[in-house]
């Protein structure tokens, strides 16, 4: 068999899952379409208006009223159909009705068709002309628009448009609109419609046979209540504050012409068979078509930019104030932003013949970005024209009092009326809403009056009862019609999805002066809130404007915190959670659905978690034990247990003590529950958890067992133990289950403890705090995992493990040698190590585990070393029987087990408080030395061997280098690394540097002729510091926000405005410094404005300098990662200028959960913390700051996400439980690699299509991994095009989730840059590849090994287009970066001398060359091709250079003999002039003598 179809036969065994447990998928998707029919369609349902009191209403009028739905499929939900009637104008403000059935007549049936055809072909023409011609007053205004012909309708009055009730008032729910008795109360023999039930789904009907085509769906309006009044208006208030409805129709005119046919004889099914085969044909042709048109390439994607000798060719990476431009290459709107003309150039305008042709052609045609850009302008102008000013608000009256209720009153409504119409009081009925009598006397006072007003206004609906009222309104509301109608238009033609991210980014410089209004539709674009937040250009927008609202502050005061008081009971998320785990699993649907409910649940979970830890850092909820100290306060809301991770006492069982001990096994603990999570074990039951961070205290939020609240006979304890007196449980099935689970596949061995295995100092100092029990007699029982560990029984009979604070030994690294360590730290202290602790004793350090990919990789070491000692053996013996070798294969199996199973780990060794089994088992303690041993084994194979290797790797292969803190995380991790080591690859990266310069020195010294090619990335140190600092950073702020109230901080802003102004300086300011600083500086905001009462009475908050700030930094970093910083705060000007501050800043802000405004920072300059002001950040620059919440069945890369719309960051990265999705993605990539293009395209896009049935989502990280390999599939299947479509998906994914520089984004710019060049737009290609460009710079550094290469890129395109003056200034930049490897470096001294060549300067292009020969002798070596060709090209350019230079020193000569000539000829001529004059004289003198 060949090795490709040994491939294919691996991928498709992936693909299918285990026999005993199901078929495969392809097996079950066949089975399940051969059993399952292709359900009809109900055809012609038709949604008529509310039922009114008398039934005049005529036909012609009900047919123009009445919504045609398309063809539905029985299995749609009847919630989708309100959905859809939620979105229809003139039927959106109605929330309180019910569906019933009605039958209709063939006529009516008609006639609603044939209406519904006419109203399509009317809009589809206004569309059509809108598209072709627009208003003479703005390119994107339609005048034939549904705006324009309301303006017609209108009647006029002294001048003004005036809009009649008529117009815009629902004329079903005012005085003759049926306003029946809610059916809930109904009993069946009372109602007689046909009730639709919104919870169920059409097919219920369908069997029963009440429903089917060509029927009526009825509304019918319903009395209200409380609840539901709340519910209406709210959604009035949603309407009027921008969400104008648009949607006039529901079928298109495709459609509605089946829906005739079907009306006017539904048997021929012979005729919809064959329009449909038409259709198909015709969606074909235009298919073909529209392919056509797409490889058309439009002509301004070959326009690329100048680049002007008065313009810089690369991206400041420094540049926060345009921060959201240059993150989404928006280089050319910037400019039209800042009024400068964004200099570009056509590939035609390079022939000489069509230059100025083009050029001018140019000028008169806008480009598409100044047209997006316009078009962006007009959308926030008509988005602000939806946005009507009127305010509903509950009045002061409320609630009714009680004789007034038994009237039927439900509620008093105050409403602002726009216009300066004032505040109208409105009254809240069962049936409706009407106009009171309350008014406001001359005193103020407003006197309550809740009867009926001369005219009432009644409507069933709020808006309409308004819109009767208020001429200001109608106008309004009209206006909003039309601006709604308009911009839906428009923004259908837009269809680029980042765009829309784009513009919602930039919303500040589109003409929206509301800063809050900007910062909401940033965050709606995204999951993962944006560090910085954009800040008004123009200086008249002001910070506080912020718009007056009592609504808002109304939904503010009843927020219930993630509870759902309408359902009347919270929900149980420990049962939702555990019944989805056991829904059954037997088909691939039943699959599917499970891990939908788990997926669901578990985003739920966050969401209320999130909500419930908002509301406890406000102090909305209250402690379940408040006679308990504050720090061992708990809480309990929605059924989710929170408890702050503090060290509580001594009474728990623990092994370490303090708060950073508890912060540390609190997360340990979540990642433990999510291993467990994954691994998805039948019988093992874990609590849904969450961690929130905020302000320096960490939450942990759980799941409740069931029982564990009412008492000890409620649950049971089968393992382990809950307090630290109490004895270790066990329970047969229970080890067994772990062990059989666990044992073998997370490499964990089973060992004898003591029943009571704390020490006697532990207990002690228990019987001193007088919370001991009588301890029971030692014995040893064969425990499994870590003795924290336990399991528990709830009162639903599940088990449940909790405190799962380890799965892998703790590092020997990390333990004193004096305890058992491996002394690796204490050995490579050196005497001038600064803050580093001499000794390795840290209760925090108890929670410092190895990570389970480096037992991993050390299990298959041994195993690796195993094999070769077995074959050298084997090759040994001379008998090679076949007998034989099966006997030693069954032999080598077991042997091989068994040697597993002496690399198995215990979890118990170098634990600080437990008992020695020296004197009670000493064959036991001997098997616990070797666990040590081994333990110790592992910790010097990642020391000696996975940390060099790691440096090494950096050193020969640059290119995998991360761009941040978070890939580097995350880079590290997958090698088994823990970020606790980032100080000691550091240590080997300055080794390695010192090296690169000590040999270089060597080279001029004449001490050797050769150097490596590639010496140590730059870059490479720089981001392990700036990780290291940052994570320092965050501890050390943490302690200060405790020290400074935490929650109740009082100069919360200014203490973190002082703390990243000591951070990203270099220097304290003086006195002097800052009073010229004020001076020169008129734009410096004036602090004491944004003071408040409550921080002027602040008295004694400390606040720190900078050296104080920097103290503390480097201790945490000597403390933490045992290294003393080499880059930042140096006094050395060269270490200094490596530090990258920009990426600090971010990850800082990243980390801590802090938002800034995109403002340009004196970054790098002198710094000021002062306790009135601090500089360059002011209190006035920091937003705010964002919880930041962990889930624990994350995917395990993500760690914490910043809470702003709740917990959908964090949602993103959940795990999901479905095998057959990584199977399906998994063998499109080994697809891939053998270049099955097809197969690979169907099963990534089986993986994409099931992740996304999960989701109910395409925003989760696997579904931007699945775009990611759809986008290199197409690529290398040569579908440029559509691999484009998918990587422009794939862009735009990554940014929502992510936001806009995250390391994902980076490479999906980069993806898509390549893959557009290769369609030749150019003009896309560089503007992403400046994106790249930017993010590079501003999340790494500048030192940065892509940057060099991406800017050489920029001068071959520049090169190929014949500019070879901007290429040459790429060029240029390329080689003032830092890169790694020699060879590239000469190379680009090549191309320079190439252009130099191009341009004559022969004498630079031999200088440069002489430069390329030198580093290719010493590094290639004089046998080298590029050693060659540089020395023959060298001499090419000396014989070049020396031809041009004798013609040069020609010219010269020429020219001097010339010039001499020249002036030997003026000096005779000269001369010959004077002697003319000298004969004048003597003639005239002689003359005169004569006359005398």
């Amino acid at each position: 068999m060949s090795t490709s179809n040994q491939k294919k036969d691996k991928a498709e065994e992936m693909m299918s899952p285990p026999a005993e447990e199901a078929p495969t998928l392809v097996e079950e998707e066949e089975q399940e379409q051969e059993s399952k029919q292709e359900p009809e369609f109900l055809q012609n349902l038709c949604i008529l208006p509310p039922r009114q009191k008398n039934t005049s209403v005529t036909k012609e009028r009900l047919a123009k009223d009445a919504i045609l739905l398309p063809p539905i499929s029985p299995s749609e939900p009847i919630s989708a159909i309100r959905g859809a009637i939620a979105e229809i104008r003139g039927l959106a403000h109605i929330t309180n009705y019910r569906l019933v059935l009605e039958d209709l007549d063939e006529d009516l049936l008609k006639r609603i068709v044939s209406e519904h055809k006419k109203r399509t072909s009317v809009e589809e023409g206004k569309m059509s002309s809108a598209a072709v011609g627009g208003s003479t007053k703005t390119s994107f205004v339609d005048e034939n628009s549904n705006g324009a012909q309301h303006k017609k309708n209108n009647k006029k009055k002294k001048g003004k448009s005036v809009v009649l009730a008529s117009d815009v008032v629902s004329p079903y729910t005012c005085d003759q609109g049926s306003v029946e008795i809610p059916s809930v109360v109904m009993s069946p023999d009372e109602c007689k419609d046909i009730v639709l039930n919104e919870y169920e789904l059409l097919s219920s009907l369908v069997d029963s046979g009440e429903l089917h085509s060509n029927m009526a769906l009825r509304m019918v309006l319903e009395r209200y209540n409380e609840g539901t009044l709340k519910d209406h208006v709210q959604r009035t208030r949603v309407l009027l504050d921008g969400n104008i409805p648009y949607v006039l129709g529901l079928v298109g005119g495709n459609e509605t012409e089946e829906q005739e046919a079907a009306a006017e004889n539904p048997s021929k099914e012979s005729k919809e068979q064959e329009q449909a085969t038409n259709e198909g044909a015709k969606d074909s042709e235009e298919k073909v078509t529209e392919e056509e048109k797409q490889t058309e390439i439009d002509p301004d994607e070959l326009k690329i930019p100048l680049f002007p000798m008065s313009e810089p060719v690369q991206v400041d990476g420094k540049n926060l104030q345009d921060f959201f431009y240059l993150a989404c290459g928006e280089e050319e709107r910037l400019a039209l932003v800042a009024g400068k003309d964004y200099a570009l150039q056509s590939l035609e305008a390079l022939e000489k013949d069509e230059k100025e042709k083009t050029l001018k052609n140019d000028k008169k045609k806008k480009t598409k970005a100044a047209t997006s850009h316009d078009l962006a302008k007009h959308l926030v102008q008509l988005g602000k024209k939806c946005q009507i000013d009127c305010t509903i608000s509950f009045g002061g009256f409320n609630p009714p009092p009680a004789h007034r209720k038994m009237l039927g009153d439900l509620a008093y409504i105050e409403v602002n009326l726009p216009g300066g119409e004032g505040v109208v009081y409105i009254t809240a009925i069962p049936t409706g809403f009407y106009i009171n009598q309350c008014y406001r006397n001359s005193d103020g006072k407003v006197v309550f009056d809740p009867s009926p007003a001369s005219q009432p206004c009644f409507s069933h609906e709020l808006l309409d009862c308004l819109l009767l009222k208020s001429p200001s309104l109608r106008s309004s509301w009209t206006e909003a019609l039309s601006a709604s109608l308009e911009r839906s238009e428009l923004a259908t033609k837009e269809d680029d999805p980042l765009n829309a991210i784009f513009v919602a980014a930039t919303h500040i410089d589109l003409g929206d002066d509301s800063v809050g209004e900007c910062q909401k539709a940033l965050d709606s674009v995204t999951l993962r809130p944006s560090w910085l937040v954009p800040y008004p250009r123009d200086e008249k927008i002001s910070l506080n404007c912020h718009k007056y609202s009592p609504s808002r502050a109304e939904v503010s005061n009843s927020d219930t915190f993630g509870l759902d008081l309408r359902n009347g009971t919270s929900r149980d998320w420990n049962e939702e959670l555990q019944s989805a785990r056991e829904m059954p699993k037997e088909t691939i649907e039943e699959r599917i659905e499970r891990a939908r409910m788990i997926h669901k649940t578990l985003c739920d979970f966050g969401d209320a978690a999130a909500a419930g830890v908002v509301a406890i850092f406000k102090g909305q909820i209250g402690p379940m034990n408040p006679n308990e100290n504050v720090r061992s306060h708990v809480y309990l809301h929605n059924n989710i247990f929170f408890s702050r991770a503090v060290d509580s006492g001594a009474d728990t069982f623990k092994l370490g003590q303090g708060d950073a001990f508890a912060r540390k096994s609190a997360l340990k603990d979540a990642t433990c529950v999510g291993a467990l999570h994954k691994l998805d074990i039948p019988g093992m039951h874990t609590l849904a958890t969450v961690l929130v961070d905020y302000l320096g205290v960490r939450m942990v939020c759980q799941s409740i067992v069931p029982g564990i609240l009412l008492g000890d006979k409620t649950h049971q304890i089968l393992y382990g133990a809950v307090e630290s007196s109490s004895p270790l449980a066990w329970d047969k099935d229970m080890h067994e289950k772990l062990e059989k689970n666990l044992g073998k596949s997370m490499m964990i061995a089973s060992r004898k403890v003591l029943r009571t295995p704390l020490c006697d100092d532990r207990i002690e100092k228990l019987n001193d705090d007088g919370t001991s029990e009588e301890v029971v007699k030692d014995d040893v029982i064969d425990y499994f995992g870590s003795v924290e560990m336990k399991a528990i029984r709830g009162s639903d009979h599940r088990s449940y493990c909790l405190d799962l604070t380890r799965l892998t030994p703790r590092d020997a690294n990390w333990v004193p040698q004096t305890e058992g360590g491996t002394g690796n730290w204490e050995r490579n202290i050196t005497k001038n190590a600064k803050n580093i602790p001499s000794i390795l004793q840290d209760d925090e350090w108890v929670m410092n585990v190895l990570r389970p990919e480096l037992i991993m990789r050390f299990t298959s070491m041994k195993l690796q070393e195993k094999s070769a000692s077995n074959k050298s053996k084997a090759n040994s013996d001379k008998d090679n029987s076949s007998e034989t070798k099966q006997t030693e294969d069954v032999v080598s199996n077991e042997v091989d087990q068994d040697f597993l199973d002496t690399l198995r780990m215990n979890l118990n060794v170098f634990l600080p408080h437990l008992k020695t089994l020296e004197h009670v088992d000493k064959a036991e303690f001997e098997t616990v030395k070797k666990d040590e041993e081994l333990a110790r084994e592992v910790a010097a194979f990642l020391w000696d061997k996975v940390l060099p290797d790691v440096t090494k790797e950096v050193k020969d292969v640059p290119g995998q280098i991360p761009v941040d803190g978070k890939s580097l995380t995350d880079f590290l991790h997958d090698r088994g690394i823990n970020c606790r080591y980032l100080g000691r690859l550091a240590s080997l990266a300055s080794v390695e540097e010192k090296n690169d310069i000590q040999e270089e020195k060597d080279l001029i010294a004449g001490k050797i002729s050769s150097i490596p090619r590639r010496t140590m990335p730059l870059c490479w140190m720089e981001l392990l510091e700036c990780e290291m600092v940052a994570r320092a950073a965050k501890h050390i702020l943490d302690k200060y926000l405790i020290e400074n109230g935490g929650v109740s901080a009082a100069q919360l802003s200014k203490t973190i405005a002082c703390f990243l102004s000591a951070l990203m300086s270099i220097s304290e300011e003086s006195a002097a410094d800052t009073e010229r600083r004020l001076e020169t500086n008129s734009s410096t905001s004036d602090e004491r404005s944004q003071l408040s009462l409550f921080e002027s009475c602040v008295t004694n908050t400390p606040v720190r300098g900078r050296n104080e700030i920097w103290e503390d930094i480097e201790n945490e970093v000597g403390r933490r990662f045992r290294y003393t910083l080499r880059l930042y705060n140096r006094k050395d000007q060269v270490a200094m200028s490596r530090a990258p501050l920009i990426p600090l800043l971010r990850r800082v802000c990243q980390r801590s959960g802090i938002r800034l405004y995109a403002k340009n920072y004196n970054i790098g300059g002198k710094g000021l913390c002062d306790a009135n002001s601090s500089y360059p950040f002011s209190a006035s620059d920091i937003v705010e700051v964002l919880p930041m919440l962990r889930h624990a069945a994350s995917d395990g890369r993500d760690s914490f996400a910043p809470l702003s719309n709740g917990a959908d960051a964090a949602n993103s990265s959940l795990h999901i439980l479905l095998n057959e999705a990584k199977q399906a993605y998994d063998a499109a990539a080994v697809l891939l690699k053998e270049k099955s293009y097809n197969l690979a395209l169907e099963y990534i896009q089986e993986a994409t299509n099931l992740y996304q049935r999960v989701t109910d989502n395409p925003l989760h990280s696997r579904v931007s991994k699945c775009l990611d390999l759809t986008t290199l599939i197409l690529y290398q299947a040569k579908e440029y095009e559509m691999s484009a479509n998918h990587a422009s998906k794939a862009l735009a994914v990554s940014m929502q989730i992510g936001g806009f520089d995250s390391p994902d984004v980076v490479s999906a710019h980069m993806i898509l840059s390549h893959v557009t060049l290769q369609c030749g737009r150019l003009a896309t290609s560089i503007k992403h590849q400046r994106a790249v460009l930017y993010l590079a710079e501003l999340l790494a550094s500048p030192h940065h090994t892509e940057l060099s290469t991406m800017y050489h890129k920029f001068a071959g395109i520049y090169n190929d287009v014949g500019n070879v003056f901007v290429a040459l200034r790429f060029l240029q930049i390329a080689m003032t970066r830092k890169n790694s490897d020699r060879v590239f470096q000469a190379v680009l001294n090549r191309q320079v001398a190439q252009i130099y060549a191009r341009l004559g300067q022969l004498r630079v292009a031999v200088e440069k060359e002489k430069e390329t020969f030198h580093i290719f002798r010493i590094t290639l070596g004089n046998d080298h091709e590029f050693t060659k060709s540089s020395k023959e090209m060298l001499q090419e350019y000396m014989v070049a250079a020396q031809a041009q230079g004798k013609l040069l020193a020609e010219q010269e000569e020429k020219q001097k003999a010339e010039a001499n000539a020249k002036a030997i000829a003026d000096e005779i001529i000269a001369s010959e002039m004077a002697e003319e004059k000298k004969k004048k004289k003597k003639k005239t003198k002689s003359k005169a003598k004569k006359k005398k």
